[in-house]
């Protein structure tokens, strides 16, 4: 485990976020959308009793991946309400974590969730691709006091920063760490999607020494924009754009 990092922020605008989180909700599927929505839904009702259902812990199981709703089955009846009461009225944030813990079953980046998405305070959720996303392999650090913390103000600085909402911030996180080229290609602002395929280690010498190359992509890109709006206006067949978007994406990304 590592005991030094640096968190990078990959977006430098509101509309970055949004666009990365309009691309996530298309990209899930329908029931999917319906679970967290339903899952969300629950905060109502956590606010007005104070704590969790088990229940409605065991829907929240369920969208999240890798974590079943039977490895909740030893707790006692009660347990989970009165663990998620008590973790709700705290006030420090690793405690409140550690306290989630409580619940067999429940580990720390399941507890993140429950906090994301039901505590009165904003929390990130401690997820592989999140962490990913401000170029943190999840494998190489402890989910320690010291660590929740950092991240938790990381991503509330950034939240007020670009005035988001957390959930927003989360599944633009989400999405952007596990994005192929296309949709690098298709969402991020034309002056970084050379830098982030290269973090991704993507091929892109050809690009360095040749600057003349780099200016033929940069008028492909503009092409390509025009070519895409001029799509959306008319519903035309986008055969022509996604060809030309394929070539591009041949030139650019070369060999990985």
């Amino acid at each position: 485990m590592i005991s030094e990092y640096k968190m990078q922020f990959p977006f430098t605008t509101q509309k970055e976020i949004l666009d990365w989180e309009a691309y996530y909700i298309q990209r899930q599927r329908q029931t999917r959308q319906e679970l967290e929505a339903s899952v969300i839904g629950f905060r109502e009702n956590v606010s007005k009793l104070g704590y969790l259902l088990e229940a409605e812990l065991r829907k929240m199981a369920k969208w999240k991946s890798r974590f079943t709703p039977s490895k909740l089955d030893p707790n006692p009846l009660g347990l989970i309400e009165d663990v998620t009461a008590e973790a709700f009225r705290l006030n420090d944030d690793w405690e409140k974590l550690e306290k989630l813990t409580d619940i067999e079953g429940v580990g720390e980046s399941v507890a993140s969730v429950i906090l994301h998405l039901y505590d009165e305070k904003k929390y990130p959720i401690l997820d592989r691709h999140a962490l990913n996303s401000i170029g943190i392999d999840y494998r190489k650090v402890e989910y320690d006091e010291r660590f929740w913390q950092d991240y938790t103000d990381f991503c509330r600085a950034e939240a007020k920063r670009f005035d988001v909402e957390m959930r927003t911030l989360d599944r633009a996180l989400y999405k952007f760490a596990e994005a192929d080229a296309d949709s690098i290609l298709n969402i991020m602002p034309e002056e970084k999607i050379l830098l982030e395929l290269a973090r991704r280690g993507y091929n892109l010498s050809r690009l360095r020494n040749d600057e003349k190359t780099t200016e033929e992509k940069a008028e492909k890109w503009e092409n390509r924009n025009r070519s895409d709006a001029a799509d959306v206006k008319k519903n035309t067949d986008r055969s022509n754009l996604d060809q030309s978007l394929a070539e591009l994406k041949r030139d650019v990304l070369g060999g990985r």
